[in-house]
């Protein structure tokens, strides 16, 4: 699971969560997956998610604090009650001629922000208590929260590279559900985590099943089969991380 500034996110197919060599995760063509999220922060978080450089979110999840979010769908044209989930697929040549390229292909970008937390005052007079926003307008942005839980385009290339072999389209129907709340405004501490998804090796293998945390490594040099947690071959010292 990738983590910054009190904010976590991860990749799951299957149910089970993907593992991150670097910022990239493995996983088949073809698979349908979920995008975890998990505010740790002390507020709410605000959320927005781009795939392959289209925002997927409307105007934005909210986060309790605490709160963990398997996102599954996309969220379109306001429709919270349904919606397609995400799938993987190969981006082929004849995909290519049709719909281009972009250069956001095969990566998720995860916007995230914190909301300000208004404190309250209590003065002899007025004796009601007032509310502070350290001088900034208080915002009324409606943003989508899920109480369910369970682009730019360029002339195709004939040389793809390995980050750009695969792109995410609708899958199978979804009925995770989401409803509206409102957004008081950020803190101003935002950030971004960036997962590339690959369906390839380097070697230009596909990859047949989900490379997931409990994944039992093969050494690609002496075919050890070693524990999942491990960095190293224990037989000949080879870097199990595929980067």
């Amino acid at each position: 699971m990738m983590y910054s500034h009190n904010f976590a996110a991860a990749i799951k197919v299957n149910g089970k969560i993907l593992r991150e060599f670097g910022d990239a995760v493995y996983l088949p063509f073809g698979s349908e997956y979920e995008i975890r999220l998990k505010n740790l922060n002390y507020s709410r978080a605000k959320v927005t998610i781009e795939i392959d450089g289209e925002n997927v979110t409307g105007g934005g999840l909210i986060l309790n604090t605490s709160e963990t979010v398997d996102l599954e769908r996309f969220i379109r044209n306001g429709n919270l009650t349904e919606g397609n989930r995400f799938k993987f697929i190969e981006r082929t040549n004849k995909i290519e001629n049709h719909r281009g390229i972009k250069l956001e292909d095969g990566l998720i970008t995860i916007h995230y922000e914190f909301e300000f937390i208004v404190p309250e005052w209590t003065y002899s007079r007025p004796t009601v208590p007032i509310k502070y926003y350290s001088g900034v307008p208080m915002s009324t942005t409606n943003a989508v929260y899920g109480d369910n839980f369970q682009t730019k385009s360029i002339s195709a290339n004939t040389t793809r590279s390995l980050s750009e072999t695969g792109i995410t389209v609708e899958g199978s129907k979804s009925e995770q559900k989401f409803s509206t709340t409102k957004w008081k405004g950020s803190i101003g501490n935002a950030g971004v985590l960036t997962i590339k998804m690959l369906g390839e090796t380097e070697e230009n293998k596909k990859i047949r099943e989900p490379v997931t945390v409990k994944t039992k490594l093969e050494c690609k040099t002496c075919g050890t089969i070693n524990p999942a947690t491990a960095k190293f071959c224990s037989e000949c010292g080879t870097s199990l991380h595929i980067v």
